[in-house]
């Protein structure tokens, strides 16, 4: 049971991810270092990548913002990868 929970947790399937998520579980298979949360959100709303917030109504201070990590994964297969190396 522990060997399935922990493969669960490593593994890429989630769909939503808070920055601190993705810095720890999805972006060193990416990156080496890892950038800061200030940077990874600039690059992230100049990619446009959807974020969702647990109380969308709340203009500042409203919860956790979520990532989508499908279009995060996206991102980093487009520009480390040779453009004839990935698929649409």
């Amino acid at each position: 049971m522990n060997d399935q929970l922990s493969a669960t947790r490593n593994s890429t399937t989630a769909r939503l991810a808070t920055l601190d998520q993705l810095q720890r579980e999805i972006l060193p298979n990416f990156l080496d270092p890892v950038p800061s949360r200030d940077a990874l959100r600039a690059l992230f709303d100049r990619a446009r990548v959807p974020r969702f917030k647990t109380n969308p109504l709340a203009k500042r201070g409203g919860g956790f913002v979520f990532y989508s990590v499908a279009a995060v994964e996206k991102l980093f297969r487009a520009q480390t990868l040779p453009p004839h190396a990935t698929r649409s």
